[in-house]
């Protein structure tokens, strides 16, 4: 049974508690310093077929005994500058003078390529984030993802070759452990490990999202403040067009950085809007393979994927094309340095100040990556350990949970009613918790007990990953 799902009763209570427990946490913590001033350093003998390993960073990599002192002592300022350590790690520049993490191994590469890891064709894996199937996998809840954000999986070089070196990428296979379980095993028993040891701190899973604008003209791009009548024309599902303000972008260079555009914003009266600069954003300007690629994967997969949500191919073709862009918008980074692994999410956002969700960046994050603000998710609940009547640590990114909503069955609550939840009260954990063989359910927060039989009897969980049961074939 499903512990701390907050009740309808609670959520305005909840919405409050969302804006204004950060802020008295920053108010009682001293501001997060960054520790470390050397730059990393990448290993080229832990290199792997052209990926390279995540460098060590301040913190990171961390202990789990250390990172579980933080979890249990709700220390937000380490975990915070923890995570942007990883951060700083995982966008170290490499040779090529991408990011490391553009060289790891896509999800297609893990799920679906027919060569080895080995033999790589290096390209980008767009798709739509996988919290969008969760909501489409209940049949009276639309498919609604977002208008133009996509993204595509990224795997640490560890953390890939293990997946395929164990065949956790086969749904024969993940049948047949989920079948071996002799009867009366432990339900917190049955599951994979993703690693070798109960912890890999160099095991990192991505989510990168982006959203795609024109090379050849100005754009109006919206951006994230919160929920409020003034930022969002949707209190219950503030997806990206509903959001109320935004800047604009424009790749000519007819309208410099610093000046200001008269311009609608999601079809709301026209006004001006500060410019700001491509660099300001980490870019990729699409070449003419990438555009045919996603053209064949968005045609073939049946999501709404372009202008209005329509998926016919003129809809795709205004959504990528050769010169246009792809922003990268957000990235939700999960680590395996505890067996809970650690979770931090990341957004783009001009306030990059922010109190809450910016102003602790260490001064060492260069441009582009210190225009993104974060989140962090260590764990469910406060405190940490309470399986009952604890309070439900929520953490959401504004691209990637917004747009869902679902119930949860009262069978799985201990009561008659069911409870509608949305995307915007959910916690990375809780997700990633239920993430099982064979299982579709989704919870968006409170405590989740890996040897609970509501959720988990006669299913393998998957090690936190949703990658593995939603892409194993």
């Amino acid at each position: 049974m499903i512990k701390n799902i907050p009740t309808p009763q609670k959520y305005s209570d909840l919405r409050l508690r969302v804006v204004w427990l950060p802020l008295l946490l920053l108010l009682i913590l001293p501001q997060c310093k960054s520790k470390h001033t050397a730059i990393a350093k990448l290993d080229e003998a832990t290199r792997f077929a052209g990926a390279y390993q995540p460098p060590g960073v301040g913190s990171f990599p961390a202990s789990a005994a250390k990172v579980n002192k933080w979890i249990t002592d709700l220390d937000e300022q380490q975990i915070r500058a923890h995570a942007w350590d990883i951060w700083e790690s995982i966008n170290t520049q490499a040779a090529d003078s991408m990011p490391i993490w553009e060289n790891w191994f896509s999800g297609y590469e893990v799920f679906n390529a027919p060569t080895s890891l080995e033999v790589r064709k290096h390209g980008r894996d767009y798709e739509f984030p996988s919290q969008f199937f969760h909501t489409s996998a209940h049949v009276s809840i639309p498919k609604d993802p977002a208008e133009r954000p996509v993204s595509f999986n990224r795997f640490s070089p560890e953390l890939a070759r293990y997946l395929v070196s164990h065949r956790l990428t086969s749904a024969r296979v993940l049948d047949s452990i989920n079948q071996s379980f002799a009867p009366g095993t432990p339900i917190a028993a049955m599951q994979v490990n993703t690693s070798a040891d109960s912890v890999a701190p160099n095991s990192i899973a991505l989510k990168p999202v982006f959203q795609f604008i024109r090379g050849d003209t100005l754009t109006a791009f919206p951006y994230w403040a919160g929920v409020s009548p003034q930022t969002t024309t949707n209190f219950n599902n503030p997806t990206p067009d509903t959001w109320r303000q935004c800047v604009v972008i424009d790749p000519t260079g007819q309208h410099p950085p610093g000046s200001t555009v008269c311009i609608s914003c999601n079809g709301e009266p026209a006004r001006n809007w500060p410019v700001v600069s491509l660099r300001d954003f980490y870019h990729i300007k699409i070449t003419k393979a990438e555009a045919d690629s996603f053209s064949v994967f968005a045609n073939t997969s049946g999501d709404d994927v372009g202008r209005h949500n329509n998926s016919d191919s003129a809809s795709v073709a205004d959504l990528v094309k050769a010169g246009n862009y792809a922003l990268l918008v957000a990235m939700h980074v999960t680590s395996k340095e505890t067996i809970n692994w650690t979770w931090q999410t990341f957004w783009w956002s001009p306030d990059t100040k922010n109190p809450v969700f910016g102003a602790d960046r260490p001064a060492t994050i260069s441009k582009p990556w210190n225009n993104y603000n974060m989140r962090t998710a260590y764990y469910m609940v406060a405190p940490a350990e309470a399986i009952t009547n604890g309070e439900p640590n929520i953490q959401f990114n504004p691209y990637l949970e917004t747009n869902l909503s679902g119930a949860i069955p009262g069978n799985l609550l201990g009561s008659n009613e069911k409870i509608t939840w949305y995307g915007n009260f959910s916690n990375c954990m809780s997700c990633h918790r239920m993430a099982a063989w064979g299982n579709t359910v989704y919870i968006p927060n409170g405590f989740i007990n890996s040897s609970d039989s509501l959720f988990f009897a006669a299913k393998t969980k998957t090690d936190f990953l949703w990658s593995i049961p939603t892409r194993a074939h």
